[in-house]
């Protein structure tokens, strides 16, 4: 069996993250060898450090699937200048949320720390059973748990998953909290070495459109037109003039295929710009 090679990973983290779940998966279903595993305070700093070292992977949540795209992501993606940066695969993991303290009892708790996105999904949770505690955003789960244990304070929990209980010695005070049971995230690889590209292939891009009417259902035509079918569309606004919006869009196939060159050829001429984020495997 051959395996592609990286000196280091870089993952949303500390150690514990879902990131780092999704992480392992990666390595075992690409046939991935890497030297250190890099775990980074922010997306953004995930991004930021592939960028200056050549030989590394990133991974990226990119999708949940109850509280849809992760913006952190689009927007620092759109930021890379280089274009030998592209997403290499995918794959989705289960999420299960628990509250874990330092606590054994569940009514002492006053204060609750987690990502945005992992608060969202417990929302139900929270309101029928913390109407009164603090709610309060951090950068990871597994932050949040690693928060919690460094604390002394008995009346703060975290939302994270049951590695972060385990790795941070963390008490369970109440077990799959999540309102929705199926709950899943989509992750990416980003890298500069190509990885396999034999089959469930998808193609991502963000495009910009002209400031005129019908401009975006131009664009949806064309991949109606070749029979391109489109497995995700969000907007973004481009942070540059109010009212004015970038769409990210996956669409199955890889953008070798006739049909796809055709369509992104042709979309050239109806968007400001267009960026091929990657073309890729799926890993289920």
């Amino acid at each position: 069996m051959s395996y592609i090679t990286f000196n280091n990973v870089y993952y949303l983290g500390p150690d514990g993250s879902n990131a780092e779940n999704a992480m392992f998966k990666f390595l075992d279903v690409c046939n991935i060898k890497i030297k250190n595993k890099i775990p980074e305070k922010t997306i953004k700093s995930a991004i930021e450090s592939i960028l200056s070292d050549p030989d590394s992977i990133c991974i990226l949540p990119i999708e949940n699937s109850i509280e849809g795209i992760v913006r952190e992501t689009i927007d620092n993606m759109l930021k890379i200048e280089d274009e030998t940066i592209k997403i290499q695969a995918e794959t989705s993991i289960p999420i299960k949320h628990l509250l874990l303290s330092k606590s054994k009892d569940i009514r002492s708790i006053k204060k609750i720390i987690s990502h945005p996105q992992a608060i969202a999904q417990c929302s139900k949770y929270l309101y029928k059973n913390f109407k009164e505690a603090e709610i309060k955003e951090v950068s990871s789960t597994s932050y949040a748990a690693q928060k919690v244990s460094l604390s002394d304070d008995k009346e703060l929990a975290a939302i994270a998953n049951e590695a972060s209980a385990k790795i941070f010695n963390l008490n369970i005070l109440s077990d799959d909290i999540n309102d929705e049971k199926d709950n899943t995230t989509r992750f990416f690889i980003l890298s500069k070495k190509s990885f396999d590209k034999s089959k469930n292939g998808k193609t991502s891009l963000i495009l910009g459109t002209k400031n005129e009417s019908g401009a975006l259902a131009n664009i949806l035509n064309i991949f109606a037109e070749y029979n391109i079918n489109l497995t995700y569309i969000d907007s973004r606004p481009s942070k540059k003039k109010l009212g004015e919006y970038v769409f990210f869009i996956e669409c199955e196939g890889y953008e070798t295929e006739n049909k796809i060159k055709a369509a992104l050829q042709n979309i050239k001429e109806h968007a400001n710009f267009i960026k091929i984020l990657g073309s890729y495997q799926i890993y289920e």
